[in-house]
């Protein structure tokens, strides 16, 4: 569950004050899907890297599964993202020198899941998003789409039913 009350975000760009979230609140049960949808500038990304704990708000509360998200240390915020949040970016953030399965197991094997563990992991995921027989292709050897398929497998794969063994 994601809960926002009365979030607020404010840069200062060229001596100007300016107001990237004002007063945002919203919550997101679990299960739910939800959209962020807005013109260019309107605090689209902003709330994002709230959301996945890479930015902190100026004001306002965020509860993420009963956890309250305000003054935690970076290692905390790290730990809580490696355990609750998949990100699938933009430009995909692929390790350029690792090969599809290699990107996948990587924050599986941060969360202390054995290396023939994650393997596994990554294979059944990466055949899920329809790249089997891609394994051991570099992100520069895989278009934009199958790299994009790359990213998903490395979000959802976190959510494995192995994933809590050690």
């Amino acid at each position: 569950m994601i809960e926002l009350k009365n979030i607020c975000k404010s840069f200062v760009l060229g001596g100007e004050e300016i107001k990237a979230l004002d007063d945002v609140s919203f919550s997101v049960k679990k299960g739910e899907f939800v959209s962020i949808i807005g013109p260019s500038g309107s605090g689209k990304s902003t709330l994002m890297n709230i959301l996945g704990l890479l930015d902190v708000a100026d004001k306002g509360e965020y509860i993420l599964d009963d956890i309250t998200i305000k003054n935690a240390k970076d290692n905390i915020l790290s730990e809580i993202r490696n355990k609750k949040i998949g990100f699938i970016f933009q430009n995909f953030n692929l390790l350029p020198k690792l090969n599809a399965i290699e990107n996948i197991q990587v924050p599986l094997m941060y969360r202390g899941i054995k290396h023939e563990d994650s393997k596994k992991i990554a294979y059944e995921y990466l055949e899920k998003v329809g790249l089997k027989g891609r394994e051991k292709h570099l992100p520069s050897q895989l278009s934009g789409g199958q790299q994009q398929r790359v990213a998903i497998a490395r979000a959802i794969a976190r959510k494995s039913r192995n994933n809590t063994s050690r």
